[in-house]
């Protein structure tokens, strides 16, 4: 779950603020801002390693008999609630306070939670620790994003921020890679809390250096919709003859959906499939990573190519998805090549659903001067969505079949069908009216 840049632009102020002046510090040296760039993509990658680690030993920490997946569902469940309220806080710290500030107390609190887990695996310690890692995280998010976008030369902070969100994806498989590695499951732990201390001193090094070759520039904040009157629009009435207060579940359901299959899958080929443990078959669930990042460059070609129309871009991807899921629904019955090829296809579908029900969503309601309303109570919904994946599914298949749980995943998505076809025509004349 992460800041879209509208977002994160509405945390700076940047959007319904009058025209008033402030200063900004960045490189104008286009190979120096792609050094800087280049670190904090890779110390985000890190940092989403590290915070997914409980996710990626899942199947390892089942074999073992430590947890139950529904326990350590619970974990990481906790830690996306915990998660979602400090990153509204982050966004507004981040505009009084210097990103690498936030940043670095965002580092120390991964290695003080990551130490105290290492050192002491009682089941309410480690709840504790992981929770106070998602509040330590606040300002992490929202201070790379800023660095990113304010603080390198103006020619690539585009180009920046659009690679910067493949940088999830990358830590997801990092989070893979090493939890399928490691001859300990609390050894996934040590490997962060190493990541996150050299990173501490990369960072504080780089720091140091850059500083020094940035110039200060007053920019003027331009005026948009302050005081129109199209901020004085209730939102519950809008969000009624819009059908926004659909777009709330849609983005929950694939929120829980894309990241239970992201979980998931290791556990569930190590229990479908005799003669693959737990280290291969993280390792072999790693290839969802893959088709995660090409999910987000497919949003780009249906937006351009076939439809702007959220609610019509949901349907054909939706409906792709539900195919896909059906066949996985033979989990267990067919290869695990042909089951991770479903899962593939499923991961694609939703990763490229995700701007549709989210970004671009938000955008269409910018004359309202409601993009912030929306894109807050749209990233709740994902939060839900994330304690959806990490208990509610997990604690599913301790009761059902791995069967019954993708059925579960694919009568979930057909309702997303279902409900966008109910709000078509509703959307498409409040997109075509404004």
């Amino acid at each position: 779950m992460n800041f879209t840049v509208l977002e994160y632009l509405l945390t700076l102020n940047i959007i319904n603020q009058g025209g008033t002046m402030r200063t900004q510090k960045y490189l104008q040296s286009k190979s120096l801002s792609i050094v800087l760039f280049l670190f904090v993509f890779m110390l985000y990658a890190m940092i989403y390693m590290t915070k997914s680690i409980f996710s990626a030993a899942m199947a390892t920490i089942v074999e073992e008999g430590i947890m139950t997946k529904s326990q350590t569902g619970l974990i990481t469940g906790l830690f996306w609630l915990v998660y979602a309220p400090f990153q509204i806080i982050g966004g507004f710290a981040v505009d009084k306070y210097s990103p690498y500030k936030l940043v670095m107390i965002g580092l120390f609190g991964v290695v003080i939670s990551n130490l105290v887990i290492y050192l002491n695996q009682n089941y309410y310690v480690m709840i504790i620790a992981w929770m106070f890692n998602a509040a330590a995280q606040f300002g992490i998010w929202p201070g790379i994003l800023k660095i990113v976008s304010t603080q390198t030369a103006p020619e690539i902070r585009g180009y920046g921020v659009f690679w910067l969100l493949f940088s999830t994806s990358l830590g997801y498989g990092f989070s893979l890679l090493v939890a399928s590695f490691v001859k300990r499951w609390q050894d996934n732990f040590l490997v962060s809390i190493i990541s996150a201390l050299i990173f501490i001193v990369a960072f504080a090094i780089l720091n140091h250096f850059l500083s020094k070759k940035m110039i200060t520039e007053e920019i003027e904040i331009s005026e948009k919709l302050t005081a129109s009157e199209s901020q004085k629009t209730k939102m519950l009435p809008l969000a009624l003859s819009s059908g926004l207060v659909v777009f709330i579940f849609l983005y929950l359901i694939r929120t829980a959906i894309d990241n239970a299959i992201k979980m998931l899958t290791p556990v569930m080929l190590m229990e479908s499939y005799e003669k693959l443990p737990a280290a291969i078959a993280t390792r072999i669930s790693m290839i969802l990573i893959v088709f995660s990042a090409v999910g987000t460059l497919l949003t780009g070609l249906v937006r351009n190519k076939i439809t702007k129309n959220e609610v019509k871009a949901q349907i054909l991807l939706y409906v792709i998805c539900v195919l896909s899921l059906i066949l996985a629904c033979f989990v267990g019955k067919i290869h695990y090549i042909w089951l991770l090829a479903a899962l593939g296809v499923a991961v694609v579908m939703l990763s490229s659903a995700g701007p549709f029900s989210l970004s671009y969503a938000s955008v269409r309601f910018e004359e309202y001067g409601k993009i912030g309303t929306v894109s807050g109570i749209l990233n709740a919904g994902g939060s839900i969505g994330c304690v959806l994946a990490s208990y509610v599914f997990a604690k599913m298949s301790e009761v059902m079949s791995w069967q019954n749980v993708v059925k579960s995943w694919v009568g979930l998505i057909a309702l997303c069908i279902v409900l966008c076809m109910i709000i078509l025509s509703r959307w498409s004349k409040f997109i075509h009216e404004k």
